[in-house]
């Protein structure tokens, strides 16, 4: 289980099996650990969580939260993703 550092909230996509999409969020989250390797990630399979509850705005698969906010609902554009996540962690610098 990845915790959250003071500076970097958790980005956490949710996937379940047999989602064709959840195959290139996994891809995703391979290149966001490349990228950025200091970004805490977690994947969570809604079908082996199944016990507990989903947060809310987590209504499908792949659904990607950072911290508690929803960035996307489906796969986003690298690109884009990284510059959330460096947004992310400029407003946290900011504070």
């Amino acid at each position: 289980m990845t915790t959250c550092t003071p500076d970097r909230p958790i980005l956490r996509v949710y996937v379940a099996p047999g989602c064709l999409s959840c195959r290139t969020a996994l891809r995703v989250v391979d290149a966001v650990r490349q990228h950025r390797p200091a970004q805490p990630v977690e994947v969570i399979d809604v079908a082996e969580d199944s016990n507990q509850p989903l947060p809310p705005g987590v209504v499908g698969t792949p659904t990607y939260l950072l911290g508690k906010r929803v960035v996307s609902m489906g796969n986003p554009d690298l690109a884009e993703l990284l510059d959330q996540l460096d947004t992310a962690l400029n407003s946290v610098d900011d504070e």
